[in-house]
């Protein structure tokens, strides 16, 4: 008798396990929906702002720096001068939220200055860099996956 009550446990088990690998792409489109705020700002504040890179890790000034207009402004603002950072009222920043299709998520952002910034700067600017995207998958994704993974089991 004890082998047919394991036998239905470990089938049991497969079936939960089965169930959680379909649902899986729902389970991570609701993680990484979960993390917007923390994806959104990897790039505005992380890539853009501080670092004045794009997702592909270039320096955004060493293709398409400021014009010497551009950095009187912002040396009047008190803004750095020293890199691009997209940064002069911060709305484009706000403006950034993700969007999911077939393929996964993407950044991009509903300013009106978002087609002038794509043109200018490319659309790599919406990118998150290999070190963010891989940091946020370990910090923050796998963690959800993993205790709804373990919930799954513990059933």
């Amino acid at each position: 008798m004890p082998i047919n009550r394991y036998n239905a446990t470990i089938r049991n088990l497969e079936y939960r396990l089965r169930a959680f690998r379909d649902s899986l792409p729902n389970l991570l489109e609701d993680a990484v929906r979960s993390q917007e705020a923390v994806i959104v700002s990897a790039i505005a504040n992380d890539q853009l702002y501080r670092r004045g890179i794009n997702g592909r890790g270039k320096k955004i000034m060493d293709y398409a720096p400021y014009r010497p207009r551009t950095i009187q402004a912002k040396k009047r603002k008190g803004q750095p001068t020293t890199r691009v950072t997209l940064r002069d009222t911060g709305e484009f920043h706000k403006s950034m939220f993700l969007v999911f299709d077939e393929e996964g998520f993407y950044v991009t952002s509903d300013n009106r200055k978002t087609s002038f910034l794509i043109k200018k700067y490319g659309d790599s600017i919406f990118r998150l860099t290999d070190k963010n995207f891989t940091r946020i998958v370990r910090v923050h994704i796998r963690r959800e996956i993993e205790r709804k993974l373990r919930q799954t089991i513990r059933k």
